[in-house]
């Protein structure tokens, strides 16, 4: 492959030629051309001429008479090229570095006419990357790794900025690969046998510790076990006595209850027969020679008597609960019904408060607009527009004794009447409230003939 694109080259002799007696016309014989694959063309040269055949022109054909040499040229596509580049290292040896192109003929004849081969190509290529040969100058043998990811990125990215032109060839970068050294190899080598005989080492070793801690362990089961033997007897011992004692106890038990299940019948059968009546329970205490007759009354009337005097005290205490009761009840009542009481008169003394309030401010804004008002007929009486205007003072007055304010003056400048003189007007409201000290309000009428703005006539 290191000939690439060029297969096999060929001197052709002259054709001879054919037919009867060599009378025909020339032409070769396929013995003396190559034998060609699918992916591979011939290229004749004819009088410095190439001309590529790629199996159209016949064994007759001119060309191929005329020519005296022919090549095999390989056009298959993408066919991968390997080089391989030797960078210096840190230590005293080289890291080798591997770089995969894929290749196809583009011009057939170029290539022979100038014999192009790949491999020497993309070397002298990349050889004209300064950098990439100081690249691994930094690395030791044992920073292979980091060694290939720079040098992967290095060559993409020259490849990618500078791309390979070789003439006749389209070469595309694929990949990179950086060989293991041979003295890393070695030692990695013997790394990986130390570390299995280390751990075969181990494994011998642990697997003697495990026999013998099965043994100790097989020991002490048996200590264990006999150890067991041993309380499991003493434990059924123990539970054995345990168990008799039990049984004796509940034994003891049982006639213990069968005595007092005894006594409690006959206790029952004494009650049927002498009930609560005590003269039979005297009777029968007498026969049966445990008491008399007259302790036994005695007793009885003294239990009587305890037995009503507990009832008539009992009695009168619930007799003075009860009265508590409805006495707390009716001071409850009665502290409510107060308090009921407090709370309708504070309403009503907030809403005579209210009303007052209300009364005031309807007070003080009829006053904003009477004075209002009158600032109008001040305005009027300066400018002597007093004899053009109808000055109602009879509606003014009115309606300032009645609380209310309306228009003051009607203005008519179709019809001037007779001019009023303007007098001093007074009028006084009062509002008078039942439940606290009376407000009073007075509106005064300032003097309309008073005016800043008097004429010459000493109007």
């Amino acid at each position: 492959m290191s000939a690439y694109p060029l297969v096999r080259s060929v001197s052709l002799n002259d054709a001879q030629k054919g037919g009867l007696f060599g009378l025909g016309k020339k032409r070769r014989v396929a013995a003396d051309l190559p034998k060609a694959d699918p992916h591979e063309v011939w290229v004749y040269r004819v009088e410095g001429r190439h001309v590529v055949n790629r199996g159209e022109l016949a064994l007759d054909d001119d060309d191929v008479v005329r020519a005296d040499s022919v090549s095999l040229v390989n056009v298959g596509r993408d066919v991968p090229v390997t080089v391989e580049l030797r960078l210096p290292s840190a230590e005293a040896s080289d890291f080798t570095v591997r770089v995969t192109f894929a290749c196809t003929v583009t011009d057939a004849a170029r290539v022979v006419r100038e014999d192009i081969k790949a491999a020497p190509a993309v070397l002298a290529y990349l050889r004209r990357d300064s950098k990439l040969g100081h690249l691994a100058l930094n690395y030791r043998m044992s920073d292979l790794n980091a060694l290939r990811r720079d040098a992967t990125a290095r060559i993409r990215a020259y490849t990618e900025v500078k791309a390979p032109e070789i003439n006749g060839l389209d070469v595309r970068f694929v990949g990179i690969e950086v060989l293991t050294p041979q003295e890393l190899g070695a030692f990695e080598q013997k790394r990986r046998e130390a570390e299995a005989s280390y751990l075969l080492q181990r494994q011998q070793a642990g697997h003697h510790h495990s026999a013998e801690i099965e043994d100790e362990i097989h020991a002490q089961g048996m200590a264990g076990r006999r150890r067991g033997a041993r309380y499991v007897t003493e434990q059924e011992d123990q539970e054995h006595g345990i168990s008799q004692q039990h049984r004796e106890q509940r034994a003891r038990h049982r006639m213990t209850a069968e005595d007092l299940d005894f006594v409690r019948h006959q206790a029952d059968l004494t009650y049927q027969s002498v009930g609560s009546d005590p003269i039979r329970a005297s009777l029968l205490a007498e026969a049966k020679g445990q008491g008399d007759m007259r302790g036994f009354a005695e007793s009885q009337a003294a239990a009587d008597r305890d037995r009503v005097e507990y009832q008539r005290k009992q009695f009168a205490l619930d007799r003075d609960d009860d009265r508590q009761a409805i006495e707390w009840a009716r001071q409850q009542r009665a502290q409510q019904e107060a308090a009921d009481r407090a709370e309708r008169l504070e309403d009503k003394r907030e809403d005579r408060k209210d009303a007052r309030d209300q009364r005031r401010e309807q007070r003080e804004d009829d006053q904003k607009k009477l004075e209002l008002q009158l600032d109008v007929l001040r305005e009027l009486a300066k400018h002597g527009h007093l004899d053009m205007i109808n000055v109602q003072v009879d509606k003014l007055v009115a309606d300032i004794s009645g609380g209310t304010v309306s228009a003051v003056a009607t203005v008519n400048y179709d019809e001037l009447p007779p001019s009023t003189p303007a007098t001093s007007l007074r009028a006084a409201g009062e509002d008078t409230d039942t439940d606290t000290d009376q407000d009073d309000a007075a509106v005064h009428l300032p003097n309309l003939d008073n005016t800043e703005g008097d004429d010459d006539d000493g109007r």
